[in-house]
């Protein structure tokens, strides 16, 4: 989902911790050490997170006229990874498997030939495709405290939280009525009423997530 295109829906977190006073050179510093390096074929990894452009994913060299806006630091995290199809795989590696005990003369593979097989089958495959690129744009307001991540989908929130975390030193706090309610300030008759409400499910929340995810799959 983009910042500058599409639905304008999106989580909010506030950051706990002020900028430093030279906080523009160095989250420059640290934002580039953190750059998407796109994943290889023969890459370990399976799969990789990064910052990237606002509106390019591809876009790897990051400027200050790129990042910052005003009171504001915007920045997309990029996420690519592979994803073969299981039977594909299975195939492959089955005819590699009959190849290798054909030309060994053997009847079977240890386990450690197998692993290695798998291995090499894999990343031939890697070689024929590219990994899948997801990319979610996110906006922090220095003046407010605020990030807002263009996604609801769990598993990109905890992705770009972690690489939040690490690039900027400062916790995130998803938004909800409690933390909202600490931000804004209570009297005591308000906090005494806060404490005593209870929770209402006023929708299915399995579902909505399915949703959130499809929304993703689909974006």
């Amino acid at each position: 989902m983009a910042l500058l295109r599409g639905s304008l829906t999106y989580a909010r977190f506030y950051v706990s911790g002020a900028p430093p006073d030279d906080f523009r050179e160095r989250y420059m510093r640290s934002i580039r050490a953190r750059i998407m390096r796109p994943l290889e074929p023969d890459d370990e990894d399976l799969e990789r997170s990064g910052w990237t452009q606002v509106g390019d994913p591809f876009g790897l060299e990051l400027g200050y006229d790129d990042v910052f806006y005003g009171e504001n630091i915007v920045l997309s995290v990029r996420t690519d990874r592979w994803q073969i199809p299981g039977p594909v795989l299975k195939r492959q590696l089955k005819e590699a498997e009959q190849a290798y005990l054909q030309k060994k003369g053997r009847e079977r593979l240890s386990r450690k030939e197998k692993a290695e097989l798998k291995l090499l089958v894999a990343k031939k495959l890697r070689r024929q495709t590219s990994p899948r690129t997801r990319a979610v744009d996110l906006a922090w307001s220095l003046e407010d405290g605020v990030v807002r991540f263009f996604s609801h989908a769990d598993k990109p929130a905890a992705v770009m939280t972690e690489l939040f975390v690490k690039t900027f030193g400062v916790k995130l706090v998803p938004e909800s009525p409690y933390t909202l309610a600490e931000r804004i300030g209570l009297d005591k008759a308000q906090a005494r009423a806060w404490r005593d409400l209870e929770p209402t499910m006023l929708g299915d929340g399995d579902a909505e997530r399915g949703e959130a995810a499809e929304e993703e799959e689909e974006s």
